[in-house]
């Protein structure tokens, strides 16, 4: 017994390593148990993960192009098209040996605009929505004008931070478009060391960091290897790890410390452009803050969150908006459970 593990009443890792859910039989190996990625049991989990029922449901709504939904509509309907699925597989172990995988994000890189972002709109839905304000009898400027601002505004640091990271999961870590959009959220960071949603505001005036637009980058960045990180990434790194614990990852750094918004101590999956406190501390700790003592608060508040079991419930999920429930919500959860375990085994 490691002395993590001595914070559990009872040891739900026999759980995690049920073959029921390969995706976290497999982080539960390698990120729980140490196992290697050479190592006979992860090899062999892994391999399941493209053959379990979520994964499966979901490439069962896959267009033979690769894409989810609309064709030229990556973002809507939310979490059902093209980059939230994407996200999703990230998420569950999947990468670019299989063929779908890698057909799905060729197909979203036509998406990604020449500074390095993804946007939330393509030309062809600004046009639409050009059509249909003039329809209402809106005075607008030309739509090739009004068409390329709309998708420029809506670059955002959450929606690029979390292609950056699924990408890289996924296989793509040395792709020049990948490093382009890891420049740009670099780039378009916050004087205040997060980062905005829309990032554009900034140049009108400096605004306070949105937690939500600064969790995907940082969470990104965490997915580089060390020895490839840039001395430029390393100080946005630095500078987005101290607004996030400046704050004690959910408190108001003036006013006494309050808490700023109580559904970020709500424990979620999967993670999209959310923030919550154990996103928050799994990309910290991921990122070598493990003796921060900022960091305590939030810990003390998921310590209070796990069950007598040793597991942790899921309190938050889209239900019914994906194209397959992950995990049922108000019920023990794996992800969670597994998550919360690797940022207390990386706290020591």
């Amino acid at each position: 017994m490691i002395s993590w593990q001595t914070l559990l009443k009872e040891s739900p890792v026999d759980w995690l390593l049920e073959e029921s859910n390969p995706s976290v039989r497999y982080f539960t190996l390698r990120d729980i148990l140490g196992k290697r990625e050479d190592d006979p049991q992860v090899i062999a989990a892994k391999r399941a993960i493209s053959r379990s029922k979520v994964v499966s449901k979901i490439f069962s709504k896959q267009n033979a192009e690769g894409y989810w939904e609309e064709p030229f509509n990556p973002y809507h309907p939310k979490y059902k098209s093209s980059y939230w699925q994407i996200m999703i597989l990230a998420q569950l172990g999947m990468d670019k040996t299989d063929e779908r995988v890698e057909r799905a994000c060729e197909y979203v890189f036509q998406f990604q605009l020449e500074d390095g972002g993804f946007s939330s709109y393509t030309l062809e839905r600004a046009v639409e929505e050009h059509t249909l304000l003039l329809k209402k009898g809106k005075k607008l400027p030309p739509r090739g004008e009004f068409a390329s601002s709309l998708v420029f505004e809506h670059q955002y640091s959450c929606l690029t931070g979390n292609m950056a990271a699924a990408l890289i999961r996924i296989g793509y870590a040395d792709d020049k478009r990948v490093k382009k959009a890891l420049e740009w959220l670099v780039k378009i960071q916050n004087q205040d060391g997060g980062w905005l949603c829309p990032y554009w505001r900034a140049h009108i005036r400096d605004k306070h960091g949105c937690f939500n637009g600064t969790i995907c980058p940082l969470e990104a960045f965490s997915e580089i290897r060390k020895e490839n990180l840039t001395k430029e990434i390393k100080e946005t790194i630095e500078k987005g790890a101290e607004f996030l614990l400046m704050h004690r990852l959910f408190k108001a750094d003036h006013h006494s410390y309050k808490i700023i918004n109580k559904a970020w101590l709500t424990l979620n999956f999967p993670w999209f452009y959310g923030y919550n406190i154990l996103r928050g501390l799994d990309v910290l700790t991921r990122l070598g803050y493990v003796k921060d003592e900022r960091l305590s608060d939030a810990i003390e508040v998921l310590l209070q969150k796990r069950q007598k079991t040793g597991t942790w419930i899921l309190e938050s999920t889209p239900v019914g908006r994906m194209h397959i429930n992950i995990e049922a919500k108000d019920k023990p959860s794996k992800w969670i459970t597994l998550f919360a375990l690797r940022a207390l085994k990386r706290l020591g």
